[in-house]
């Protein structure tokens, strides 16, 4: 079967699945609830997460609310998964490590810092079934300190690019380990998308490129301004499928200072990160997940016969849960809506189309 036929199937299931993603009324209306039980009380009853969330009983769980959604985001990925073969399947499956190597960061997070209270709530949280599991999840959520917790990954591909780092001081272990991780995961990718025919294989790697670069921007600016890391020790971190940004440029910003970075990065297509007068630390993360969010949206309006529609809604089915997680969190905390709406992914102001 060609491509054209192939992603012909594809692309009207995803369709089918996009229609379903929250639209604008449904954040306005989540916004406007008066309590966090009420908002989640909305998309059982109003969305397509009725199916989802059904079976909950505590209705202000929000960390529990977030594991479902993001478990049914992997769901999917399972149901669009067997429309593919050969190294297409392989590669979402690649991309479905993430979540695990999501739960591995949040295990080394809660034993660095020896919140017990996190220890017990992740014992409950895992986003993966064990069965998914490349290492023995049991022993992880057993692990009574981080030392044990990375013995306890001996034999899995993760034990290499952690266990360098047990010595490391306090402050710099987890920014060391998650930058590591992040690492391994993008190569894992880059990797995989060598077996896609020709023509996917460019537009992947336009798209795996460019989140490297806004994340080789972030880490080397966080690097810089809060982690005090020496120029080698940043190049060592880089990213290296980089698509606007090669290892040239990237070598001159991590021998910057924090000015002469923003100069670097302000006369590249990622200006956007720092020409602005809102608070950079607070919103640059936002302002990358908004960049991708947008540049997905607007795959939907071309409808082409390859591998980018699906990619898409997978973002966009992500974004969305941050978004909704978000909104349910800044109503714990008392925020007004224009508050709200500084935080979320998607934009709401103004017409959606």
């Amino acid at each position: 079967m060609g491509n054209e036929r192939v992603f012909a199937a594809i692309n009207t299931k995803i369709r089918v699945l996009k229609a379903k993603l929250l639209d604008k009324e449904d954040y306005i209306q989540l916004m406007e609830k008066e309590s966090v039980e009420e908002q989640i009380l909305y998309l059982k009853e109003n969305t397509s997460y009725k199916e989802v969330l059904k079976n909950g009983e505590d209705l202000e769980d929000i960390p529990q609310v977030q594991i479902e959604l993001e478990r049914n985001l992997i769901h999917e990925f399972g149901r669009i998964i067997k429309y593919f073969a050969g190294g297409y399947k392989d590669l979402f499956k690649a991309l479905i490590l993430r979540y695990e190597i999501e739960d591995l960061k949040l295990y080394l997070r809660a034993l660095s810092r020896n919140e017990d209270k996190i220890k017990m709530e992740f014992r409950n949280l895992s986003l993966l079934g064990g069965e998914n599991y490349s290492f023995d999840s049991n022993k992880l959520k057993n692990s009574s300190n981080l030392e044990e917790l990375i013995e306890n990954l001996e034999g899995t591909i993760y034990y290499s690019f952690l266990s360098p780092y047990r010595k490391e001081e306090p402050e710099k272990i987890i920014f060391y380990m998650e930058m590591n991780l992040d690492r391994l995961y993008f190569n894992l990718l880059s990797n995989n998308s060598k077996k896609l025919k020709k023509e996917d294989r460019l537009i992947f790697e336009e798209i795996l490129g460019r989140n490297e670069d806004l994340l080789n921007i972030e880490w080397i600016y966080r690097g810089i301004k809060f982690y005090n890391l020496i120029p080698e020790e940043l190049i060592n971190f880089i990213l290296p499928h980089g698509y606007e940004l090669k290892y040239k440029i990237l070598k001159k910003m991590c021998y910057s200072n924090v000015d002469e970075l923003k100069e670097i990065v302000l006369s590249t297509s990622y200006d956007f990160l720092f020409d602005t007068e809102k608070d950079v630390d607070l919103y640059m993360e936002r302002r990358i997940e908004r960049y991708i969010y947008y540049r997905f949206s607007d795959v939907f309006k071309k409808a082409k016969f390859d591998i980018t529609m699906s990619f898409a809604y997978f973002h966009l089915l992500e974004y969305e849960i941050r978004d909704i997680i978000s909104i349910l969190e800044a109503k714990k905390y008392g925020l007004e809506i224009e508050e709200i709406k500084e935080y979320l992914v998607r934009k709401i102001e103004g017409s959606d189309k």
